[in-house]
């Protein structure tokens, strides 16, 4: 598959962020121009809308003063009092004189068409310049109307809805008088001269009271459902605002509307404009931002591939240098583009940098515990420990610790652990005396071994150090792996070259461990201030209580011997290296007398060598030591012993009651059997009394007394030859000796016997 090139990515990243930027602009700013543009013809509208108001209602109220001040002429209030029905010459030149007042009203208000007074008192209407009764200007029912009129004035249209009509009662002062009415109509068409009207800014209109249309909305092709729901609308939002806009759709087509209430001729003024006239404009805004942004991306196309370029440059220089120096130069894998090969790249090299750094830190570590295995071990030369020894000035004196686990029996822990349990007192031991080493710990023969220093010179002050140092240490061990650990320590030295022997000091003193219990800590010159005693001797008398009771196959007997064997060599009267032996020589006797012998040393050394596994033995308590004696030689010999013990204690046993029979020496003991037969005498009594319910003793003198019997009984021998054959010194002796067995003398069992025959 041909890969992406990085370049097309990046130049179509930049055009896409181009044309996205400047849509988003494009909009916004269509947005944002149709919205102020609709804003701004409201604005206008509503600018419009009130000045219509104030310049109709000026002209309505210019209209009002006029007549007000009409009816407050001279001439008028005189005419007013008159009878005109009367036909005088008085009368003649009053209504002259008003109808040129009235004609003047016309010249000075242009927009009033006629004006009309009806005296209700006299009972004359003054109309088109003349006077006549009010029967024949008006029916009764229009005359109650009239008459019915409340004080004031007001504007109202005309039944034709050609003219406007303004109404007023005079005069004004007499509440309780129906004089006259003045009434001047205004032509409609007059009046709506004052209503702008443009398409671009919609139609004005004029809504009564009542909610009927004063002017008619002509400008859009709307039906007359269409006007009740305009004037709906218009209506309640007049309840709660005195002017205000709203927007409704009629027809498919959007309108917006703005109007306001005049509180003094109880009418709103309304103008309507389509929204399609400001959509249009909004289009050709928007048209003309379009092509403007297609432009600009074009430009700004031209701008990006140069840039796109410049920038892609260094990558395509970085690829090259990559791809050259790669072995595997696609990894036998498809790549999306040269950023991803190069990431690929790195991330190998990466990769391989930590894996080379972590190599890197493990050998030098591994370097450090060789450096530190041959240094306690001796195998280094002087010149390298001055080269590679990292001493600190403030180091006055150097000791070696020794930590070993006492032991795993019923810690939970498995003997496959231990190598993860003392990498664990490792890490325990670096965190504790981090201040202290001097060399990194390191495992030598399942002991941690590290080489401390201190800038103390007093070897007490040193000593005591140590000892708390040591008690921190176990209490760590016991609180995170519930194991008990003891320490050795060696004597204070001033060189590092004298380490080897400082570690067989530790090493030493810790051996001796399994003898003190539990959480030893245990100094090499104590060890060597106890060395100096005598010999000892080796306790071959136990050792042999404890084979003949292997060889009679005595469970119970070879434990109990076995655990006093140990108790003693592990008393703590004995050096290390004479228990050592002593446990060593142990072994080999209880080997020898196994019929398979060599067998059992060859399963024993098998493994590790015998002395090694002796160390390791006495590395642990001295129950664990017990134990392990007992389950893997005692126990073992023990049970090839049981399986023959039946006939060679039946064996034995016929040979002591055969030596008792065929001798009868009085001084005949178990010791001297036991010493002919090489078996221990106390084991020779014990299997003895098992197999025959009594003891040798007893036996023996049971059989002389049965002999001596038979004797007396069968034969007329003389008591002297019979204490002869008895192998008695004299007759007295075996006579005291068949009278404290008996009971009676041997001459008196004779009688009896002839007696008790006869």
């Amino acid at each position: 598959m041909r890969k992406k090139s990085y370049f097309v990515k990046l130049l179509s990243f930049n055009i896409a962020l181009v044309i996205v930027a400047i849509s988003f602009l494009g909009y916004i700013a269509y947005y944002k121009t149709s919205s102020l543009m609709n804003e701004k013809i409201d604005k206008i509208n509503a600018q419009l809308l009130q000045q219509t108001q104030l310049q109709l209602e000026n002209s309505l109220q210019t209209v009002e003063s006029a007549i007000i001040q009409f009816t407050r002429l001279p001439s008028f209030t005189a005419v007013l009092d008159e009878d005109l029905t009367m036909i005088s010459y008085d009368n003649y030149v009053k209504v002259n004189d008003i109808v040129s007042e009235i004609s003047s009203l016309y010249s000075h208000s242009s927009i009033i068409n006629s004006l009309e007074i009806v005296n209700l008192e006299k009972g004359w209407v003054l109309q088109n310049g003349g006077a006549l009764s009010i029967t024949e200007a008006y029916t009764d029912e229009e005359m109650v109307r009239l008459r019915r009129f409340a004080s004031g004035s007001t504007w109202s249209k005309t039944a034709d809805s050609e003219f406007f009509q303004y109404t007023l009662k005079v005069p004004s002062s007499a509440f309780d008088r129906d004089q006259g009415i003045v009434t001047i109509k205004i032509s409609s068409s007059d009046l709506f001269r004052e209503l702008i009207r443009s398409k671009d800014l919609g139609q004005m209109t004029l809504i009564d009271d009542k909610g009927k249309a004063i002017r008619n909305i002509t400008q859009y092709a709307l039906r007359k459902q269409d006007v009740n729901r305009i004037v709906r609308t218009l209506q309640s939002q007049v309840k709660q605002y005195p002017h205000g806009n709203f927007s409704a759709r009629i027809n498919g087509s959007d309108y917006s509307f703005i109007y306001r209430h005049s509180e003094k001729y109880e009418w709103t003024y309304l103008s309507m404009v389509s929204t399609l006239e400001t959509a249009q404009s909004s289009r050709f805004i928007g048209l003309f931002i379009f092509f403007t942004g297609f432009v600009v991306s074009g430009v700004f196309f031209v701008l990006s591939l140069y840039g796109t370029r410049r920038l892609y440059t260094p990558i395509q220089q970085l690829y090259q240098m990559v791809s050259m120096n790669s072995a595997d130069k696609w990894n036998g894998q498809p790549q999306s583009n040269e950023m991803d090969f190069i990431h690929n790249r790195m991330q190998v090299f990466f990769q391989d940098s930590q894996k080379l750094r972590g190599q890197l830190y493990m050998q030098t570590n591994q370097l450090n515990d060789f450096f530190a295995y041959q240094l306690f071990r001796g195998e280094v030369k002087p010149q390298e420990i001055e080269n590679n020894f990292r001493r600190d000035t403030d180091w006055n004196q150097f000791c070696v610790l020794a930590v070993q686990i006492d032991t795993l029996k019923n810690s939970g822990y498995l003997e496959k652990d231990r190598d993860l349990l003392l990498f664990a007192i490792k890490n325990m031991l670096g965190e504790t005396a981090a201040e202290w080493i001097v060399l990194n710990p390191v495992i030598i023969n399942r002991t941690q071994v590290v080489l401390l220093g201190s800038a103390h010179r007093n070897i007490d002050a040193f000593k005591e150090e140590l000892y708390l140092l040591s008690r921190t240490i176990q209490e760590a061990v016991k609180q995170f792996l519930r194991l008990h650990v003891s320490i050795g320590i060696s004597d204070p030295f001033n060189q590092p070259a004298e380490a080897s022997s400082a570690y067989d000091e530790a090493a030493d003193a810790l051996k001796s461990r399994f003898m003190h219990g539990r959480e030893a800590i245990l100094y090499a010159s104590d060890f060597d201030a106890n060395e100096l005693g005598n010999t000892v001797k080796y306790p071959g008398f136990m050792v042999k209580e404890l084979i003949d009771a292997i060889k009679f196959g005595d469970a119970e007997q070879s434990k109990r011997t076995l655990h006093n064997i140990i108790s003693e060599m592990c008393s703590g009267h004995y050096r290390y290296r004479d228990c050592s032996m002593f446990i060593f020589l142990l072994l080999m006797d209880l080997i020898k007398i196994s019929h398979q012998a060599e067998e059992r040393y060859t399963a024993l050394v098998e493994e590790i060598p015998i002395f090694q596994k002796l160390d390791r033995l006495l590395q642990t308590s001295v129950n664990e030591l017990e134990d392990w004696i007992y389950e893997h030689i005692v126990e073992p010999i023990l049970e090839e012993m049981l399986a023959r013990s039946e006939s060679r204690q039946m064996s034995i046993i016929r040979t002591l009651i055969q030596i008792i029979h065929d001798e009868f020496d009085p001084e005949l003991t178990l010791e001297a059997c036991a010493a002919r037969l090489h078996y221990n005498p106390n084991y020779l009594g014990q299997i003895f009394r098992k197999e025959k319910g009594i003891s040798f003793s007893d036996y023996l003198s049971q059989n002389r007394l049965n002999m001596a019997r038979k004797l007396l009984a069968e034969t007329e021998d003389q008591i002297q030859e019979i204490a002869e054959k008895l192998r008695f010194s004299n007759s007295q002796n075996f006579i005291r000796y068949f009278k404290k067995l008996e009971g009676i003398t041997p001459k008196q069992y004779r009688d009896n016997r002839i007696k008790h025959s006869g």
